[in-house]
This record gives C-alpha cells, structure tokens and sequence, in this order.
C-alpha cells in the first residue's frame, strides 16, 4: 500500500486558480491566486508567488504574498518575505530584511 501523504504542494511549475481548503499543510513552491484556507500549515516558498486571502494554523512565507491572513495562530516573516495586506493573528515574528505593507491585529 502506497504511503499517504498528509500534505499538498503547489510545485514551482504549477500556476494553481480557484479554492484550496484542507485539513493538512499546503506548500506553495509555484503561484496561486484565489482563496487558501488550511486547518494546518502554509508554507510559502521564496520564489513563490500568491494572491490570495489566506486562513492558516501557521503561516511561514518566505516568498510574496499579496492577500489578506483572516486567520492565524502564528506568522513568521523571514528576510526574503514580501506580504501586502492586513494580518489577523496571535502571534507575529518580522525578521530583519521582510517587508510587510498594511495593518497587523494581533488577537
């Protein structure tokens, strides 16, 4: 029996439009434009592209993001992260080197 995997990956040669809701993590290495929502983590790669509102257990964008995050329990920007729109989390970590543009309610 094939092992399953508990996770979806956007690869980097795909361009993904539409809904993606899931229970599980979702990886974007390409781009996708439209609504996310994942009960587990999204992790968005450097040279990803999304342009989505975005609901996630955890947050973890390296690549740009232009959408709103309507829901998270944690959001970490790293140095390479370009995020345009609002964030509604509990917890937030901008390291050095990330740009965020809009406003953070923290929750």
């Amino acid at each position: 029996m094939a092992e399953r995997h508990e996770g979806t990956v956007i690869s980097d040669d795909m361009v993904f439009r539409g809904t993606v809701e899931t229970d599980h993590a979702v990886t974007v290495e390409g781009k996708l434009s439209g609504t996310l929502i994942a009960r587990g983590r999204v992790a968005v790669a450097a040279n990803a592209e999304v342009t989505a509102n975005v609901s996630a257990r955890e947050l973890d964008l390296e690549g740009t993001l232009q959408g709103n995050v309507l829901h998270a329990d944690a959001v970490i920007l790293h140095p390479s992260a370009r995020l345009t729109g609002d964030i509604s989390c509990a917890q937030l970590e901008i390291q050095r080197g990330a740009k965020h543009t809009g406003t953070t309610v923290m929750k």
